[in-house]
Order: structure tokens, then sequence, then C-alpha cells
């Protein structure tokens, strides 16, 4: 009897746990790669099968446990758009000098290249002892949370609406923050 209710409560917890069709079925799935440690790859194709947008992020759960400060800095922005998109496909670099953005607690840097443009999103957070400048801005620690490769001249289904609509938000606070 004993062997029975286990037999049968085993047969029950298996039923009910999830399977790869249970998730396929509830979740759409995509295509990820890890490209370093911890380091988590998801790019988009066009329908050519070309890669048109990568985005690259810092895996929180690691073999080390739970990392909160998963940040990269501005050379690792550099790097890793030079590591994932050759400099033949790339094009010609045309970052300007001035090739970042914060916004309140807000950051953007990208790197314009003829082919591709580099972006990456964070955050410059103040900290304790952090260089006050003049109008009381403080520059703490802070960091990158995500990069975004794009190539504007390839279409990427619906996606290449919302950068397009970026791109040109962006370009039209460039120059509102030049003309003050």
């Amino acid at each position: 009897m004993v062997k029975t209710c286990i037999l049968l409560l085993t047969l029950v917890v298996t039923a009910l746990g999830q399977t790869s069709a249970d998730l396929g079925a509830k979740y759409d799935r995509f295509t990820a790669y890890k490209i370093g440690p911890d380091l988590l790859m998801t790019p988009k194709f066009g329908a050519d099968g070309q890669v048109c947008n990568m985005a690259i992020e810092k895996r929180h759960n690691t073999d080390d446990g739970i990392q909160y400060e998963t940040l990269f800095s501005e050379g690792e922005v550099r790097n890793l758009g030079e590591t994932l998109v050759p400099e033949k496909e790339r094009g010609r670099n045309l970052t300007p000098v001035l090739n970042g953005t914060v916004i309140g607690s807000d950051m953007t840097v990208e790197y314009a290249y003829e082919n591709v443009l580099v972006r990456a999103y964070g955050n410059a957070r103040p900290y304790e002892n952090a260089a006050t400048y003049g109008n009381g801005f403080q520059i703490g620690r802070g960091g990158y949370s995500v990069i975004i490769i794009t190539w504007p001249k390839r279409p990427c289904g619906d996606s290449t609406f919302l950068f397009a609509f970026l791109e040109v938000g962006e370009a039209i606070l460039r120059q509102l923050s030049h003309s003050f």
C-alpha cells in the first residue's frame, strides 16, 4: 500500500512538472549566445537571415551567485562592439568626440560607424565622496546595463521603426542641448 502511494505521488508530481514542451506552448523561444563568462548576446534577424540587432547583457545569476552590480564600463562597451562586429563589417568610424549623453542619472554612449551603431544604456549613480562639479552634479559609480548593436541599413521587422524613432528623438535632444 505504501509503495503504491509513493508511486502514485511520484507520477502526479512528474505529470505536474513543467517540460520544455509546456514552456514552449506558453512562451516564445529565442536565440541567445554565451559570448563570454556570464555574458549573454541575444540577436534579432531580418527576413534575409542577417543579424540586424544584438543585445548584450551581463547575467545576474552566475556560478558565483547572484551579482547585483553587473555593469559594463565604457571600455567594455567599445571592446565588445569591436569584437562582435569585425572592422570590415562596421565600416569607417564616424563617432563624434562627444559621444555620450547624460540626462538626470541616465546615460548613453554610442559609437557610430558606416554600417553599425553600438549604443549602451546605463546609469550614473552618485556615491559617497564622489567628484562634485560646479553645478552640484556628482559622477559616481555607474555603468552601462545593456549594449545594443544595430545595423540601420538592415530591416529588422517591427523593431526597425522603434529604433528609427529613438534615433530621431535622440538627434532632436542633441540639437536642443547644443542650442543652450
